[in-house]
């Protein structure tokens, strides 16, 4: 058996093939018939170098596949896995935002996320000179496939837990409302005109006359108090209805209200069902007040009225109403509050318009004067 190292050591002293094939320490035994033992050592030499390379060149993906293993945890590698994972969660919450969104809703909270993944990918391929490879291709693909599957667990969860499927694509609507292509929130058979406010608020408490007036067109509200919103906060003392608690007959919408009725300052209230909670997180993201939603496919959010039309002079700075200013206004159908650039008139009205979208044009008696010029624009 030859000694390949005693060889290579033979070979570095400058031996020649002949005196290296006669070394009785290479152990080198020609085959019968070769007279050249010296050639057919170097030519023995040279194909075990071959063979030699060949089986290196086949066992280098394997030795790259052991060392980009050995890096399981590494700052690229977390982002390759993070980020498509909260990238499909995100999508899919964003689009389905209830059932799948309500628990951990798209925006802002899987946003974040999301934009820290993408900022820890960043950083970490700046870091690495290898962009790519199968360890991180299996990163990506896992991240797809436990996105796709937190998004369904968080699903149906939602679904067993009775939240509606809404969607988060909208189209835009006049006076500020926005459409849904969701099923028709009803209870009772009628559909649900939704009020998520506080009564410290003064855009809710300005677009409570307008709510009022619009709702006992359809029907008889009763129970209310009235009120003055925060004495803290813009707008001070912008008077008010307050719903909470209210009872409503009508044979053409339902109400149902949850509205903080602490006036010191704004508190977000409760809900009463998962209902109102599925659609506060599907389009009411950022908490803003007040939010109206419409039989679940028309909803606004913001002030319906511009709690200046409830102060004269009519600016932030002049002095509010009183409730009974107000409310005589309304009874005389004049005044600022009542006819002001956005007043309990025009806002009254276009909520009129939206409950008719939703209920089929009925009662058909409501539709005239603007009220039927503002239904004309509703799609």
């Amino acid at each position: 058996m030859v000694d390949w190292d005693r060889v290579e050591e033979l070979r570095n002293k400058g031996w020649d093939w002949d005196r290296i094939a006669d070394d009785s320490k290479v152990g080198y035994q020609a085959p019968r018939g070769v007279t050249d033992k010296g050639r057919a050592l170097r030519t023995l030499y040279a194909k075990r170098a071959r063979t030699a390379s060949r089986e290196a060149q086949a066992e280098e993906p394997k030795s790259t596949q052991r060392a980009d293993q050995k890096a399981k945890w590494t700052i690229a590698r977390v982002g390759m896995l993070l980020t498509p994972l909260f990238a499909i969660w995100f999508l899919i919450a964003y689009f389905v935002p209830s059932p799948v969104g309500v628990f951990i809703s798209a925006i802002p909270t899987l946003g974040l996320v999301l934009a820290a993944s993408a900022f820890l990918l960043a950083f970490g391929l700046l870091r690495t000179d290898k962009k790519w490879s199968t360890v991180f291709r299996g990163a990506v693909a896992a991240g797809v496939v436990l996105g796709l599957l937190l998004s369904a667990v968080f699903g149906i969860v939602g679904v067993l837990a009775g939240y509606p499927t809404l969607t988060g694509v909208t189209s835009p609507e006049p006076a500020n409302f926005h459409k849904a292509a969701n099923a028709l929130w009803t209870s009772g058979g009628l559909p649900v005109y939704f009020f998520f406010g506080s009564a410290a608020c003064p855009y809710c408490s300005a677009s409570s006359w307008a709510m009022v007036v619009a709702l006992e067109r359809f029907g008889t509200l009763s129970g209310t108090s009235t009120d003055y919103s925060s004495y803290s906060d813009v707008y001070p003392g912008t008077p008010e209805t307050v719903l909470a608690g209210a009872s409503y007959t009508s044979t053409h919408i339902s109400l149902q209200v949850s509205e903080s009725t602490y006036t010191g300052s704004i508190v977000l209230p409760g809900f009463a069902n998962d209902y109102q909670n599925a659609y506060f997180v599907a389009y009411d993201s950022g908490g803003s007040i007040p939010f109206v939603v419409i039989g679940g496919q028309y909803f606004t959010v913001g002030t319906l009225v511009d709690p200046a039309d409830l102060r004269v002079p009519q600016t932030a700075a002049g002095n509010p109403l009183s409730t009974a200013q107000v409310q005589s206004e309304i009874a005389t159908q004049s005044g600022p509050a009542w006819s002001g650039p956005e007043g309990i008139s025009q806002a009254a009205d276009w909520l009129t318009a939206f409950i008719l979208k939703i209920d089929g044009g009925q009662p058909s008696s409501l539709l005239t004067g603007n009220v039927s010029a503002d239904y004309s624009q509703i799609t």
